[in-house]
């Protein structure tokens, strides 16, 4: 008897481990009006913000992950202001989160320029600390 071990790479097993996937499917004709208002527009990555004002928090998500209720449920029991993009709400929804990096995993949590793919309350938590949330 033969036994097979997979090995995957430990980034691998992170997001197998704390995100879902999303896979790209057709949307049917009759499909109703998007559901999410366009982002507006994005300063540029590097421009200075104002002294004390903290970088936007953004969640791009889906509505059947469960990572990415719980990362909305995290936002609203801290109290962190954030913007929602369901990313297969709308076209411009999808295009911004693969605009900030996002390759696939949801959740992607947006503080500023820097992101998260997947979902950890503790990485989230230093994103946050970093940018000046508490």
């Amino acid at each position: 008897m033969r036994v097979f071990v997979l090995v995957l790479p430990l980034a691998a097993l992170a997001v197998l481990a704390s995100g879902c996937r999303v896979e790209p499917r057709a949307t049917p004709a009759d499909a109703p009006a998007e559901t999410v208002t366009p982002a507006a527009p994005r300063p540029a990555a590097d421009a200075v913000r104002p002294p004390g004002e903290k970088p936007e928090v953004v969640l791009y998500v889906t509505e059947w992950c469960p990572y990415c209720a719980q990362a909305r449920d995290y936002m609203a029991e801290q109290n962190i202001p954030h913007r929602v993009v369901d990313i297969e709400a709308s076209a411009e929804g999808a295009e911004e989160y693969q605009a900030m990096g996002g390759q696939g995993g949801i959740p992607l949590v947006a503080v500023g320029t820097e992101t998260i793919e997947g979902w950890s309350a503790e990485a989230a938590r230093e994103m946050l600390d970093a940018a000046g949330y508490d």
